[in-house]
């Protein structure tokens, strides 16, 4: 049996200073939940515009490509198809940078990392993703995919509906 200590009253400062660390160190199930849901549907949007889905392109990424292209192309009407290639860049990054910041935002713990040491490591990841995918292609071990190559606008006419070529 250990023996008895007599210790001082404790005030009521001196109680709050205390227990305040453990308060912050109890584990919040209702932040905790959120976050990862939050997380989880970061991962689920990241991936559906990142080059990882096969079927995003046409459902996804080029229509989002288009918008963007379309944007531009209305003060500068021949920027239509370089930006369009911008924004369906964009959209595989973007995808990528938020695949890996749900990620982290599901997994990580508060107190872990920062956010921008994240972020960066995301757009790092993209950047290499892009370059090795430009690499490939200038190697012709990828081969473009033809309605890229040749005349986009015409490939692109023949494809569109009739109500979205009249915007174009």
């Amino acid at each position: 049996m250990a023996p008895l200590q007599l210790t001082e009253p404790e005030t009521k400062a001196d109680a709050s200073v205390d227990t305040a660390p453990l308060a912050k160190n109890e584990p919040q199930p209702n932040k905790s939940w959120l976050r990862r849901l939050w997380g989880g549907t970061l991962v689920v949007v990241g991936y559906l515009l990142s080059p990882l889905c096969w079927w995003n392109d046409l459902v996804i990424n080029l229509p989002l490509a288009l918008g963007f292209g379309y944007l531009f192309s209305r003060p500068f009407p021949d920027a239509l198809v370089p930006m369009t290639g911008v924004g369906y860049w964009l959209t595989n990054v973007v995808g990528f940078v938020l695949m890996q910041q749900g990620a982290v935002t599901a997994l990580q713990k508060d107190s872990q990392g920062s956010k921008t040491q994240s972020l960066r490591n995301g757009l790092i990841t993209s950047t290499v993703y892009t370059v090795a995918i430009v690499v490939l292609l200038q190697l012709h071990i990828l081969d473009m995919p033809d309605f890229l190559n040749g005349d986009l606008l015409a490939t692109l006419d023949a494809v569109l509906p009739d109500w979205l070529r009249a915007w174009i």
